[in-house]
Formats: structure tokens, sequence, C-alpha cells
């Protein structure tokens, strides 16, 4: 349910646009003029979710770094070749765009799918039209490393990667045809199905790559951005466009 009694809410907030290369040689000037460093994320674009981080950018390459068949999505979307700026405070010289705004929520989500529901989302013809061919070949360290996760977080169930793997392919789908959402201001605001293991790239949702069409979504870190961002396991984040 959304407003359910939760944490302790944080004032974490971030600010994100998607530009062409001229728009980011703008961005880089005004703040240079201010004094501010434009860093640059070039590896693992979850890692510019870092509270940490008070501006960075995120380049095309980087989306071919560590989470390369994971972050697949990008390469086959709109926002191919763009780049992406992460920023603390709002950007002067893109105040005219509609920027993504990912801030704390105390959402929590009535119910998660059952397994033939899972199903079910996995085959729908919006996920099987739009992933990526290299989204269904997963490496043999990615295996280790979700295990090594598992095991840590969920001591009493066995390990099953193939039933891991399903789970991260129907919440990619629940964001592109949702089965599973709310309805905030009349439209319907779509959710992550499970916690933060069972879900993947989820900064494919964060960055708005996938589920675009939605003014608001409710978003659990994958296992990637607990690690590299530092954003807390199993805990909604609310990412809005309606602004």
């Amino acid at each position: 349910m959304v407003g359910g009694k939760g944490r302790e809410m944080s004032e974490y907030k971030k600010i994100c646009y998607w530009v062409d290369l001229h728009h980011l040689k703008k961005v880089r000037k005004n703040l240079e003029e201010r004094g501010i460093e434009l860093s640059d994320e070039g590896r693992i674009p979850c890692r510019a979710l870092r509270a940490s981080k008070e501006i960075v950018y995120v380049a095309p390459p980087a989306w071919k770094g560590f989470c390369k068949r994971k972050t697949s999505w990008y390469r086959k979307s709109e926002m191919a070749e763009k780049f992406l700026i992460v920023s603390n405070f709002p950007l002067e010289p893109l105040n005219s765009e509609h920027p993504i705004i990912i801030k704390e929520s105390d959402f929590r989500p009535n119910r998660f799918p059952k397994s033939d529901e899972i199903s079910q989302l996995i085959r729908a013809e919006e996920y099987q039209k739009r992933k990526p061919s290299e989204w269904d070949k997963p490496d043999p360290l990615e295996k280790e490393f979700y295990q090594r996760w598992f095991e840590r977080s969920r001591i009493s169930e066995p390990f099953d990667f193939d039933k891991i793997l399903m789970s991260h392919s129907a919440n990619h789908a629940n964001f592109l045809d949702p089965k599973f959402y709310v309805s905030v201001n009349g439209a319907i605001a779509p959710y992550s199905i499970a916690d933060s293991i069972h879900v993947c790239s989820s900064c494919l949702e964060f960055f708005d790559i996938l589920g675009s069409q939605w003014p608001v979504k409710y978003v659990v870190p994958c296992a990637g951005a607990v690690q590299f961002a530092h954003l807390s396991k199993d805990h909604y984040l609310e990412v809005n466009t309606s602004a």
C-alpha cells in the first residue's frame, strides 16, 4: 500500500537529466563558472546514485561496463548514446526539461506475484518484443555473485539461479506492461515485484529507460545498486517524471 507505516524518511533525492553532448558541455561550463566539478562514472551507472556524489554524469560506454548484459536494454532504448546527469540539485541550463526525480517513499506493495504470475509477465508480448538478445545469456560469474549475496541474505531458502533470473525478467516486464501497480492521481504507477535480490538492473527503472510512459514508479534497488550505490536493501524509492 502507499503511505503505510515505514521507516523514518530520509532526505535522499536525486535529479536526473538525459542530454546530448551539446547540452552536457553547456552544463559543464555552467558548473565550472560556479566552481563545481562534473565528474564522470565510467563503469557502473548506478554508482551515480550514491548520496555522497553531488553531481556526476554517465557516458554511453558505462552501459557496456561491469553490468554489460544487464544494462543491454539501454543500447536498444531511445536513450542510447545519450549522456545521463545525476545531481543533488536542479541544473539551470536544463530547467526547461522534465527531469527524473528519485526520492524517498514509504511505499509498500499489497503483494508480490506468485510463480504462475511471474511466468505470465515474462510471456507478455511487449517484454518479448523489447528484450535484448544478450539479456538471456548470463555470465557464470553472475551466478557466483548472486549465490554469495543470496547466502548472506536467505540462509533458510535454497539458492535457485533460474528462479532468480525469471524474477529479474518479470520485474522488467512489469514496467513495460504493468500487471502489478497502484493508482497515483488516476494514473498507473507500476512497482518492483520482488525484493532486492530478485530484481536486476534497477538503474533501468530509476533512470527511465524502462517504464518511461508512467509518470510515477516505485522501484527497489537491485543487489548491485545496494552494493555499489549504497541504497537501502528492499526499500522502495519513488521515481517521478510528472513535474
